[in-house]
């Protein structure tokens, strides 16, 4: 920062003294805010110790800005299959995930309790993780995740009350548990098996009442038996309070454009355009929704980024 500076005039060797110390001030300043600048960042927060994260960190964005520019839409929204990403904030910790695949591609676990600064990879291999099918933040710190464990892929539900160094299966929890099932035309909701509107759904999200998926890049809400039609170019969604949250394409948003629908498709609120490049865009993402003192706050997981937007 800039400081004032104090001139001195003098005669002879005086002048002479005052220019050097002077000069000698200005230097120090000019250094002394080069040192200031290089010394923020997310060096400066403290490290989660650990593996190094498997995911790049950059620093969180904190809103979504509309935009008016015209963008392509970003290619098709396919599942994503062994790319799919969970995320869920809690009061004291932050989780996500990527799914994995059975016989495949290695789920992956990560939990940070520096509001993403940085991540410890935690992924339950001990208990033979081989797919991640949901994983939700509960308690402020502590996390539940239905996997496919083993060579045969036999589902449960394993929780951690260590920060992810332990994890255990709860097979009463799983009973009545809400996740996707592997390779069907059908999804889980609190225990209760429901035909999905699509052969591949993903994305399945639920609070309370609500419940939300991606189907064939569509957004669609559970009413009782039958889904919903919300929202085509959907990427993911989030729920909270009754309301449905999509992270979804558009042609006038370079980026993704978040949406909030507390009933059908017509009753939409535009929460703003996040700005992605293209691959970040295209690629897979994971939207969370949590509360906190000034109300729901979003959290969209794109490339290496977290960007909140408030709800």
């Amino acid at each position: 920062m800039p400081r004032q500076r104090r001139s001195a005039t003098s005669r002879g060797g005086a002048t002479v003294i005052a220019i050097g110390l002077i000069a000698l001030t200005v230097a120090a300043v000019g250094l002394s805010v080069a040192a200031l600048r290089q010394g923020r960042g997310p060096g400066d927060l403290d490290a989660t110790v650990g593996p190094a994260p498997t995911f790049t960190y950059a620093v969180r964005t904190p809103t979504a800005t509309p935009t008016a520019s015209a963008s392509p839409t970003p290619a098709s929204a396919a599942a994503p299959g062994a790319a799919e990403r969970f995320l869920s904030v809690g009061a004291d910790a932050m989780w996500r995930a990527t799914a994995g695949t059975c016989g495949g591609a290695a789920p992956v676990v990560e939990r940070s309790g520096d509001s993403g600064a940085t991540w410890q990879a935690v992924t339950p291999t001990t208990k033979g993780a081989a797919q991640i099918l949901s994983l939700t933040s509960f308690g402020g710190r502590n996390a539940t995740a239905v996997t496919a464990l083993g060579t045969s892929c036999t589902l449960n539900t394993l929780r951690t009350y260590t920060d992810g160094q332990f994890w255990e299966p709860y097979p009463d929890i799983f009973a009545a548990d809400t996740y996707v099932l592997p390779g069907e035309r059908a999804v889980i909701v609190d225990g209760t098996r429901i035909a999905a509107p699509c052969a591949s759904p993903w994305g399945l999200r639920s609070a309370g009442s609500t419940t939300a998926l991606v189907c064939d890049g569509t957004a669609y809400r559970l009413e009782g038996q039958n889904w919903t039609r919300l929202a085509a170019g959907a990427r993911a969604v989030a729920v909270a309070a009754r309301t449905v949250y999509i992270a979804e394409t558009d042609a006038a948003c370079t980026g993704i454009r978040i949406t909030a629908r507390s009933s059908d498709a017509t009753d939409a609120t535009d929460l703003g355009c996040t700005a992605l490049d293209a691959a970040d865009a295209a690629g897979p993402l994971a939207l969370d929704a949590s509360s906190s003192s000034s109300g729901t706050v979003l959290t969209l997981w794109a490339g290496s980024r977290l960007i909140d937007v408030a709800g």
